[in-house]
């Protein structure tokens, strides 16, 4: 588990079950994003088919943050692999409806697994 801090934005990775995770706690806004981001390449650059990225305890995350995951989603779908969010909801979903299908989301790490396990996207 690697944990990671710049401005109000803490980024940690660890593993459930065999997923990459990345969670991230804070504000993620134009200052911070890079933290998010890398955490984010270097999951997909170590090959890893599958990451979560859970943004649930995020109190602030604005478009360069939103940017960041869907720019992670196309790298890691480059790739075969999926991309998953948790926490997409609440007021951060505000800012994520104008995106339309572009994220599959979950509520839980639980819900997470499933949707990566079984091979399908649940897109918003």
């Amino acid at each position: 588990m690697r944990e990671r801090r710049v401005s109000g934005l803490k980024v940690r990775r660890m593993a459930v079950n065999n997923v990459n995770m990345v969670v991230a706690h804070g504000d993620c806004d134009i200052c911070s994003v890079q933290l998010l981001k890398d955490a984010m390449a270097e999951v997909i650059k170590e090959g890893h088919k599958k990451l979560i990225v859970d943004v649930k305890n995020l109190r602030y995350l604005d478009s360069s943050g939103l940017a960041a995951i869907l720019w992670a989603r196309h790298k890691i779908e480059e790739g075969d692999g999926r991309l998953v969010t948790i926490g997409l909801n609440g007021n951060l979903g505000s800012a994520v409806n104008p995106l339309g299908d572009l994220l599959s989301t979950a509520a839980s790490v639980r819900e997470a697994l499933g949707i990566l396990s079984e091979g399908r996207l649940k897109r918003k």
